[in-house]
Formats: structure tokens, sequence, C-alpha cells
């Protein structure tokens, strides 16, 4: 489910750039490479963050139940 997300989310970002080029409208993100991967890096920061906060969440469910 939450990879399903990041893949959905990824591929709305590409047609965002395809129809932004298709229509010479200019691309809502930075047209440069290192801004391009301080976007990026920021959203797998957000992503990754997302996943240990869930992880450590269950552990802590765990830990309530007794379960090893």
């Amino acid at each position: 489910m939450r990879y399903r997300k990041v893949m959905l989310g990824l591929l709305l970002a590409f047609v965002v750039g395809f129809v932004c080029q298709l229509a010479h409208i200019p691309v809502p993100a930075p047209p440069v490479l290192g801004a391009a991967l301080l976007v990026f890096l920021t959203s797998c920061g957000y992503w990754l963050t997302g996943l240990y906060l869930q992880r450590r969440a269950e552990e802590a469910q765990r830990e309530q139940r007794g379960a090893p």
C-alpha cells in the first residue's frame, strides 16, 4: 500500500512535467539538477521518516501486548 502511493506520486510528478513541457508552461520545480535533487531528497526524507514512525508505533503496540 505504501509503495503504491510512492509510485503513484512519482507517476503524477512525471505526468505534470510532461504536460508542462508539451504546453510550454514553466515547470513548477527548479530546472537545475542540484535543486531537483534537493526536492527529491526532501521527499525521500519525508517518506523514510513516515516508515520509521510507523514501524516504531507497531513495535510499541507489540510490546504493550507482550509479544516477543
